[in-house]
Order: structure tokens, then C-alpha cells, then sequence
């Protein structure tokens, strides 16, 4: 059984994989990712035009003269009124930036999609209703027209050579630029009206929005309004939403048409003294069916509440708890996510395909009233069943379709964590090869400014960075120095950030990072300040003698505010400064000249010791040794990997080694992972070593521990 379950697990993980590799359906997500604020704005005028509270309903339809209903409908008729033009904008930046990377180059595709929609849309044809055919019933039409807009508009330009040109004193770039859109925007017009034209002459409808309302309508009235077309309406409300396409809203006219008669049959059934008999109608959908949204996703929002641990899916599920409340789940969808994501495939169709079954039979049973009262999608759990049903009985079903909602939900939220940390690590990983290729090719990169993906992953790495710094809260972790009689005589203090969910960050990439926002040496402040913080705990262990290394950049200890921070430590922390090895990293970018020799000779006497990092004999290393203010130089990692096959880097050290025991400066190895590698050293003269050989990178209470 447990291998079978693992089977089906990895084959879920790998139909996740297998669907991201299309970017078609990446481009459709994530259009409708773009106007989910859309959406929000509009439904919450909705719920504040609709609470259903009798007193709320009233001050708002009277105050005033009803300007607070008015208000809210302008805002309303905005979004949702007009959403399928937003739906076209949006699929057709997202397909030339997602399919055709061709990023910027937006008005073409989007003038063409526009163009053709108005014309398939049928909205300026007789009796037409502009709200109904550019709102939400219009999304379908609206997607399949922004994807061949878009498409067929790329391919000209790929592939045509057509394009009027006209180079005059008087034409700018913007005037040549619309004549080159000119061409392809007519023809995907001209396409579009024949292929409505056709229709027309064929099947007399007179748009493709008519064809599709035609044959959606045709379809489930056939089946009539009974528990096989109740069934298929959902499916298809799901398995469209599954794929990013609003299902609810596409077959919005169905719901209208062929399942909201069911309400005032029953209406009308009460009216006469009868029993109402239609149990499928669209407010027992909202009611029952759907609770919080398509697929239920209140359950999905419950289940994270009460047994997820993981901080960042419990963030969004907080998040998203209000607008769920008034089944408003986009956040949910998109933020999980539901839609192309395998994993959630069978609770997403199964919960309320459940709900639909139970909720049935326990109206057909008497159990609870069939649904005879309207009631506004946006309306909370509990009051909408209360309200459709008449019957605190309504209440209580909702109940149990929620906890049988969870249940269902409840293993498969625990496969999505398996998967969503194995996607955070490829993104990291991905990130991170960025920045080492920079650092190869020596091609400087600005990860704040790459497009896309990896630039909102090293925008959102800089949101949690930020945060750590302005809490003073880094996480510190200590490497071990040692001589060659075995004893622990130093460490070299490191950040190093475990992001909630990336997990470890590579250490250069935070650096990097922290320059890009122009808070490295704020940040070099919190971390100096962390150590001096953990010194008493360090001093108790290993002795007053310790000494604990600190990086500081060549940029940060040439600033007349760090300077003015050490002195501000050196006087809150007196007994510890003595211990501190002031590390300078980015030896390039000092200037060696007067008054930076000054600065340094300043904060030696302070009582703080300086250290050079990365020793060689370039020349700027080299210098350092002129003047008489560094205790200790580290040898460049370079040499010291290379030691024991390289003859002239052993040349290199030793002669290294008799300049700093002349001028009487400590000189470490970094990076000795092995004791050929640190015997070689001690007869070449250097005797303090920091690396594997030793210990790696550890937080303060292992570090802590090693001591006793």
C-alpha cells in the first residue's frame, strides 16, 4: 500500500513537471494572475453593495438617495463589468512575454487582440448587451481571441517582410512604429469578421460569443436540470478553472440560463402551497457546492489553518482568509497554486463533486430545505446556507461539507510541501548559477534588474534580508581557527541566512544582495555589534584570548560613520573589543593612500585588531605591509588549494610567511581540508589554520559545544 502511494505520488510530481513545460498555459495562468486585483476590487464592491443584513441593505440602497449603492456599482461595472477586455490585455502581454519572449513589444499584440474580440464578440450587434458581452460572460470568447491575436500578430512580424516604411523630416519613431503594427492588426481583423461572417451564413449566429453561448446552453438543456448535467456543470466549472480559465464565468450564462430557473420554480412552487422540487439551481452551487470558491477551496484554506506548519503557506492562507470568507479565492488559487498543479487535481474536483452528492441526498431525504431563496454568491458560510434553505439545517450542512472538505484536502497538502520545497531549491539553485557565472566571467550583473522569475526571487530574498537587518537579527555562524599544536585559538564569525522558504542562502549571493540594496554596511554594523553580543558566552569557553574575525569590506571601513560606529562599540563593549580581528575583504577597491593608513592606525587604537584577507603578492596586498597597523594576514584560498601540486605556490607562501614573521604579523591558511595540506604548511612556516580539516561553519552553541 505505502508503495503504491509512493508510485502515485511520483507520478502526480511528474505530471506537475510535465504541464510547467507548457508555456501557453503558463501564459494563461498567469494573465489571469494579472487581474486577480481586478477581480477583488470588483467583488468586494459586491459584498459591500450585498451583505446580506437587512439594516446593512437598507442604509445602503436608501442613504442618500442610494449614492452608496451607486457608488458601488460604478466600481463593480468597472471590473467585472468590462473584465473580459481586461482578460484580453492581460493574455496578450503575458503570451508575447511567456511564448515569445518578446518582452516590451506590447501594443501590436494587444491592439490586435482587441480588434479581433470587439468584432467575435458580437457586442455591437442588435440588442446586444455591452455590460453582459464584455463582462464576465465574454471571458472565453476573450481568451481564445488574445491568444490568436497575439499569436497570429508575432507571426507577421517574424515571418513578414511587409511593412510600410516612410522616412520623412516630419515622421518620428512613433508614427513609423504604428505603420509597422498597421499591417498585421488589419488582417487579424479582416480574419476574424470572415470567420464570424461564416458563421453567420452557416449556422446564423452572429458572433462566436453567440456560437459558444449557443451550444453551452443547447448542450445542458438537452441533459436537462437534473443530477447528470448538475454533475457536468461542475466538472467543467472545475476543469477549466484547473487550466486558469475562470470556469465560473465562462459558463456564467449557463448558470444563468439553464440552472437559476430552478429558483423560481421553487418560488413559485411555495407560492402555491406545493413543495419546491428543484434541488440544482446556481444559488445551490454557490451555497453548497463551492463553498469559498471553486474547488472548495475554503476546506483547502482550513485544512492549511489547523495542520500546516510551514510559515509561508500559512502567511498566505491568513492572507487570504478574508476575501475567502465571501468565497473570493484567487489569492488561494494562484497562491497555492490550484491551477496546472497535478498534485491538487483530485481535491480540487473531488471536494466539490462531494459536497454536490451529500448536499443532494440530504435534501432529497428532507434532511435539509430544498434551496428556494436567493442569495448573493459573496455571502459568508453559514448565513448563505441559513438564508437559500430558510433552515438552520442549511447551516449545518455547510458545516459537515467543510470538515469533509478538509479531510479530503488534508494528504494531499502534504505532498504539495514535498514539492514545493524541491521547486524552491531549483529556483534558488537557478539564482544562484546567475550570480557564479557574474563572478566567472567577471561580467558584472544587477540581480535587482533581471526580468522575470529570478528577478522577483532576488527582490523577494531582499524583502526577508531587509528584514533581518533592520530587526538585528542575522544568524551567525562561527569557523573554528586553529594552530598546529591542535588548540582553538580564533574563529572567523560568518553570516549565514536560512531563508523560511528557500532554506540556506549561498552565502555570496547575501552579499551580493545586501550591496544591491545599499545596506551592506548597515549590515555589517548588525553583525559586528551580533558578535560582540556572543563574546561573554565565547570568553567563557575558550578563554580572554580568543580572537573572533569580522569581514568588513574595503568600501564600509573606508566610511566616516563606520568609523564613528566602532568607536561607539568600543566604548559600550570595552572588555571585548581587544578580541575583535577587523577583516578587510575587496582589497581593489581601497585607496592606500595618507589618510586611509590614518584611519586604520584610529581604530587599532581603539583596541580593535585589523587583518587582511585573501594575502597574495599582488600589489595591493603587498602595500599593506608598509605601515604597522595589521596583526594578521589570511592567505589567498587559491594557494592554499592548489599547495600540494603546485611548486611555485609553495614558493609563493613560503616567501610570505618570512615577510610577515619579519614585520612580526600572524599569517592563517584558510580552506586546509587536509593534513598533507597543513604539515605542508607548518614546514613553509605558517602555523594558524582555518578549515574543513578542522570544522565548517557552525552556529554559536555547536561552536560553544566543541569547546568543552
Amino acid at each position: 500500500m505505502k508503495r503504491a502511494l509512493n508510485q502515485l505520488k511520483r507520478g502526480f510530481l511528474n505530471l506537475y513537471r510535465y504541464t510547467n513545460q507548457f508555456q501557453v498555459l503558463k501564459a494563461i495562468r498567469e494573465s489571469l494572475l494579472r487581474i486577480v486585483p481586478v477581480i477583488m476590487i470588483g467583488a468586494g464592491a459586491l459584498v459591500l453593495r450585498s451583505f446580506p443584513v437587512k439594516p446593512y441593505l437598507d442604509f445602503v440602497q436608501n442613504f442618500a438617495g442610494g449614492v452608496i449603492d451607486r457608488f458601488m456599482a460604478y466600481v463593480y461595472n468597472a471590473t467585472f463589468g468590462v473584465l473580459s477586455i481586461y482578460m484580453v490585455i492581460s493574455l496578450s502581454v503575458s503570451y508575447v512575454d511567456k511564448v515569445r519572449n518578446m518582452a516590451g513589444h506590447y501594443i501590436g499584440p494587444v491592439f490586435s487582440s482587441l480588434l479581433v474580440f470587439v468584432i467575435s464578440s458580437g457586442a455591437f450587434e442588435e440588442g446586444a448587451d455591452l455590460s453582459s458581452t464584455f463582462g464576465t460572460r465574454g471571458l472565453f470568447t476573450a481568451i481564445l481571441c488574445a491568444l490568436f491575436g497575439s499569436c497570429f500578430y508575432c507571426s507577421m512580424q517574424k515571418r513578414s517582410r511587409m511593412e510600410i516604411r516612410f522616412y520623412t523630416n516630419g515622421a518620428d519613431d512613433a508614427y513609423n512604429n504604428m505603420l509597422k503594427y498597421l499591417v498585421p492588426i488589419l488582417l487579424a481583423g479582416l480574419i476574424a469578421a470572415l470567420f464570424n461572417l461564416l458563421l453567420f451564413l452557416t449556422f446564423h449566429v452572429s458572433s462566436l460569443q453567440e456560437a459558444y453561448t449557443s451550444v453551452t446552453d443547447a448542450l445542458f438543456l438537452r441533459m436537462n436540470r437534473g443530477a447528470g448535467s448538475a454533475v457536468f456543470y461542475i466538472f467543467m466549472v472545475h476543469f477549466l478553472w484547473f487550466f486558469g480559465i475562470h470556469g465560473g464565468n465562462v459558463f456564467e450564462t449557463v448558470g444563468q440560463n439553464v440552472f437559476e430557473p430552478a429558483l423560481l420554480i421553487n418560488q413559485k412552487a411555495i407560492e402555491l402551497g406545493q413543495m419546491p422540487t428543484q434541488i440544482f439551481s446556481k444559488t445551490f452551487f454557490d451555497v453548497f457546492v463551492i463553498m469559498g470558491g471553486c474547488g472548495s477551496t475554503f476546506c483547502l484554506l482550513l485544512t492549511i489553518l489547523f495542520f500546516e506548519k510551514k510559515r509561508s503557506i500559512r502567511k498566505l492562507a491568513k492572507i487570504a482568509a478574508l476575501p475567502s470568507i465571501f468565497n473570493i479565492n484567487e489569492l488561494m488559487v494562484f497562491g497555492i497554486p490550484i491551477v496546472y498543479n497535478p498534485i491538487m487535481f483530485i481535491p480540487f474536483f473531488l471536494t466539490p463533486m462531494m459536497n454536490l452528492l451529500i448536499s443532494a441526498l440530504a435534501m432529497r431525504l428532507g434532511l435539509v430545505p430544498v434551496v428556494s431563496n436567493p442569495v448573493e454568491w459573496t455571502t459568508p458560510i453559514l448565513l448563505g446556507g441559513y438564508y437559500a434553505t430558510g433552515s438552520i439545517s442549511g447551516a449545518i450542512l455547510q458545516l459537515v461539507n467543510l470538515c469533509l472538505g478538509v479531510g479530503i484536502y488534508y494528504p494531499f497538502i502534504k505532498i504539495l510541501d514535498r514539492q514545493s520545497e524541491e521547486d524552491s531549491r531549483e529556483k534558488i539553485n537557478k539564482l544562484v548559477k546567475i550570480y557564479q557565472k557574474s563572478e566567472e566571467t567577471r561580467n558584472p550583473i544587477v540581480l535587482l534588474e533581471i526580468r522575470g522569475e529570478m528577478g522577483n526571487l532576488a527582490k523577494t530574498l531582499c524583502d526577508g534580508l531587509e528584514a533581518v537587518v533592520g530587526k538585528k537579527t542575522p544568524n551567525m555562524f562561527y569557523q573554528p581557527q586553529y594552530n598546529y599544536q591542535n588548540q582553538c585559538v580564533g574563529a572567523e564569525a560568518l553570516l549565514r541566512w536560512k531563508h523560511p522558504v528557500y532554506g540556506m542562502i549561498y552565502p555570496p549571493l547575501v552579499i551580493k544582495l545586501l550591496e544591491e540594496m545599499d545596506i551592506l554596511t548597515r549590515a555589517e554594523e548588525v553583525i559586528l555589534e551580533s558578535v560582540l553580543v556572543d563574546m561573554n558566552s565565547i570568553k567563557a569557553v575558550y578563554g580572554e584570548d580568543i580572537k573572533i574575525s569580522v569581514n568588513v569590506t574595503g568600501t564600509t571601513i573606508q566610511l566616516d560613520h563606520y568609523e564613528y560606529f566602532l568607536a561607539e562599540m568600543a566604548e559600550k563593549y570595552p572588555q571585548h573589543v581587544k578580541n575583535m580581528m577587523l577583516e578587510i575583504t575587496e582589497q581593489a577597491s581601497l585607496q592606500i593612500d595618507k589618510d586611509f593608513i590614518l584611519r586604520l592606525n584610529r581604530i587599532k587604537a581603539m583596541g580593535y585588531r585589523l587583518a587582511i584577507d585573501d594575502f597574495s603578492m599582488g600589489n595591493t596586498s603587498i602595500k599593506y605591509l608598509q605601515n604597522n597597523v595589521f596583526s594578521m594576514v589570511k592567505l589567498d584560498g587559491a594557494l592554499i588549494r592548489d599547495i600540494l601540486a603546485n611548486e611555485r605556490s609553495r614558493s609563493i607562501v613560503q616567501t610570505m610567511t618570512h615577510l610577515t614573521e619579519e614585520f612580526d604579523i600572524d599569517i592563517l591558511a584558510e580552506y586546509v581540508e587536509t593534513e598533507r595540506q597543513r604539515d605542508l604548511l607548518n614546514e613553509l612556516g605558517c602555523h594558524l589554520y582555518q578549515g574543513y580539516l578542522y570544522c565548517k561553519a557552525v552556529p554559536i552553541d555547536e561552536f560553544l559545544k566543541r569547546g568543552y
